[in-house]
Formats: C-alpha cells, sequence, structure tokens
C-alpha cells in the first residue's frame, strides 16, 4: 500500500473513532428529542395507510402503535382478547446518525454541515422505515392467530413484511450513512481511487520500494 494512502485510511479511520467516542454520549442523552421526527413519520404515515391504526405516541425513546387488532393474553380469570399495541425503541434504526456525522467530521467535506443537516433529514425518512416496518411485523406477524384472522392478510404479505423488516434493520440501518457520506465526499474516494490506480500501474509498482529478503 502507497504509504500516502494509508496514511489517509488511517488519519480517517481514527479521527472518525474518535468523533464517535464524542458523539456517541451525546446522541443517547438527545435520542427522546431525535426520536420524534422518524416517529411522526412512521406514525402518520401508518395512520394514512391503514384503518386498524388507532394512534401513535412517543415515550422517551420508545415509539408506540395502539392497533385496533386484537391479541389474545392471559388474564388472571383465563385468556382475554385486548388491542394489540407495539413499542419500538428508537435506537434500533436510528444509530447511522452519529455515524454520518463522525465521519462527516472526520474527513470535513465542502460545506460538511449542510451535507450532514440534508443527510440527516434522509436518515429520519430511513429510520421511519425502520420503526413502521417494526411495527408492521408486531402487528401482522407475531400478533398470533386471534390478530391473523382479524386482519385476513394473505400469507405473502407477512413474508414481504418480514423481508422488510431485516432489510431495514441489518442493511438499510448500518448502510445508509456510509452512502451518503461517500456521496457527500466524493474528492476523498476519488483520491483514494487515484492512490490504489497509481500503485496498479508499473509506473507505480516501479517506484516501490523492495525489501532484501536477505535482510526480511
Amino acid at each position: 500500500m502507497n504509504p500516502m494512502r494509508g496514511t489517509l485510511i488511517g488519519r480517517f479511520l481514527l479521527l472518525t473513532i474518535a468523533a464517535l467516542i464524542v458523539l456517541l454520549p451525546l446522541w443517547y442523552w438527545a435520542a427522546p428529542w431525535l426520536a420524534r421526527p422518524p416517529v411522526w413519520i412512521a406514525g402518520s404515515a401508518m395512520q394514512a395507510l391503514f384503518g386498524w391504526v388507532k394512534s401513535f405516541d412517543i415515550q422517551e425513546i420508545h415509539a408506540i402503535l395502539f392497533t385496533l387488532v386484537q391479541t389474545r393474553m392471559r388474564g388472571p380469570a383465563g385468556d382475554v382478547l385486548v388491542q394489540l399495541a407495539s413499542r419500538v425503541d428508537y435506537r434500533v434504526f436510528g444509530y447511522g446518525l452519529p455515524l454520518l456525522w463522525a465521519m462527516l467530521l472526520a474527513s470535513r467535506p465542502r460545506l460538511w454541515w449542510l451535507k450532514g443537516a440534508a443527510g440527516s433529514l434522509m436518515l429520519f425518512v430511513a429510520q421511519a422505515l425502520g420503526i413502521a416496518s417494526q411495527w408492521m411485523m408486531d402487528v401482522v406477524v407475531t400478533s398470533g392467530p386471534t390478530g391473523s384472522a382479524y386482519l385476513a392478510y394473505p400469507r405473502w404479505v407477512a413474508n414481504a413484511i418480514l423481508y422488510s423488516r431485516q432489510f431495514n434493520l441489518l442493511m438499510l440501518t448500518p448502510m445508509l450513512p456510509v452512502l451518503l457520506w461517500l456521496l457527500f465526499n466524493k474528492p476523498f474516494v476519488a483520491a483514494l481511487w487515484l492512490e490504489a490506480a497509481l500503485d496498479e500501474s508499473p509506473e507505480g509498482r516501479a517506484r516501490a520500494p523492495t525489501i532484501d529478503a536477505g535482510n526480511s
């Protein structure tokens, strides 16, 4: 590896880790306020799309969806039917926010603060998708036979909801901040590609230092 590129990558990683050490506690502290935009987006969309949604609320870091869907619950006098409420921890889908800002602070592209604000708005929408997918899984998939009978959705709908939840949890949440950083920081990425191309060229290999096998 070219020493310049190694230094560039190493410096970026160290600065990103240092920024995360500072930003993560701040994000944990501010989570009850940062959760409000994505919860409002997710709750408003669910109310507009599904008639079985009663209302939604946010309690600290938890997004709660109240529904008309009935599920069976064991009580003191036996099983009773109750209306299902789904609770989601915002932090499960919200950690991309400090990651994006840490990478922007480490690389400091032009207008990095404006790009961070724009990226945060995009992440709020992605977080809302994650919260909604978890709500949908709780209501449609894990509500049991009583909930399934109330909704009467075909099996493929449940499968699609499971896939959506897994995609949001395992792919969109961790990958979107990285993709946004790549989009916002094209000169940095271009510099890395240029150094890699120079290393792979015959001229670059000719300039590369050699090591005497007898001294290794």
